[in-house]
């Protein structure tokens, strides 16, 4: 839908200059909102509803600086939507993982969405870590680490002090043990590649030994199945205790499929394609100072498995 479409009530000149708008910003708007919410179409519903209010507002397409104000909408706007989530996360059956953004179209191909997640230190797991923040600390990690506002501009986006911003966004970087960024990500990106090829070979030999090495003996794993497809209702934690769990699905048939490297929400990662049923997505998250990996996230919902390209 155009946003002409969504609102004919708008004058042509009004509605042509919202319509600019919307294709100027749409993709930076729809990544601010996807990072909070962990939603591509919650997302977009945000975006949807920013644009139609703004369409219905005599002045909103004269602002005088029309990147700040969409944004600031669209921050606003998600962080509404998230006072519900935790509601529908309560009668979610099983873990909750961020619907992931699949790219299968190899390194240097252009990301779906002109380029919706940029290559971050941790893409898909970062989303996954993030909801442990408050909506609000959410809101400014995000518009501070993601996209470089500095504290002055969150604080008029959010209509809170700069100090207040401040302390926010530290409580949610000691929530999700953010460091700072690693010198070398190039290093980090072939930790990465290393463990993907390894979980890619241990599948097709049918010897995981060498994957359950690379796991931190305190390694967990999430799986989201949306109550659709089977899965593991609990974290997994542990090696050994992954292992098991990767031993019996794979016994029965579960990882049977062609495994193909993907970009998934900015980060490489293992997708299943499995013969006349649904896909798996699977991301790994480093340690980056151990050089093993951390944690697996298994995305089976196939409700969320819609976005590849």
């Amino acid at each position: 839908m155009t946003m002409n479409e969504a609102a004919p009530q708008v004058s042509a000149q009004a509605g042509a200059q919202v319509e600019q708008l919307y294709r100027e910003y749409k993709p930076l708007l729809t990544s601010v909102a996807y990072r909070m919410l962990g939603s591509m179409s919650e997302a977009e519903d945000a975006v949807q509803d920013v644009f139609v209010a703004v369409s219905k507002q005599d002045s909103g397409y004269a602002v005088q600086h029309p990147k700040a104000y969409l944004v600031k909408l669209v921050t606003n706007r998600a962080l509404n939507m998230m006072k519900a989530a935790p509601r529908k996360r309560e009668s979610y059956p099983g873990q909750w993982l961020p619907e992931p953004i699949i790219e299968l179209g190899g390194e240097g191909s252009e990301a779906p969405l002109d380029r919706i997640v940029r290559d971050e230190r941790l893409g898909y797991a970062m989303l996954v870590l993030l909801q442990m923040c408050t909506p609000p600390e959410r809101a400014v990690f995000v518009l501070r680490e993601s996209f470089g506002y500095d504290y002055a501009d969150i604080a008029a986006m959010l209509d809170k002090s700069e100090a207040a911003c401040r302390k926010i966004y530290s409580r949610a970087a000691a929530k999700i043990g953010h460091r700072p960024a690693v010198e070398d990500e190039t290093a980090l990106d072939a930790s990465i590649k290393r463990f993907v090829q390894s979980f890619t070979q241990a599948l097709d030999t049918g010897k995981l030994e060498s994957f359950i090495h690379l796991l931190t003996e305190d390694a967990v794993m999430l799986s989201d199945g949306g109550g659709v497809v089977r899965s593991a209702i609990n974290p997994i934690t542990g090696r050994h205790r992954i292992e098991a769990f990767l031993r019996g699905i794979a016994g029965k048939g579960s990882l049977k499929g062609e495994l193909r490297e993907a970009t998934i929400s900015g980060q490489r990662a293992v997708l299943l394609v499995r013969e006349g049923r649904s896909p798996y997505a699977i991301i790994f998250e480093p340690d980056e100072e151990l050089g093993a990996i951390r944690a697996i996230y298994m995305v089976t919902n196939p409700e969320k498995l819609r976005r590849i390209f």
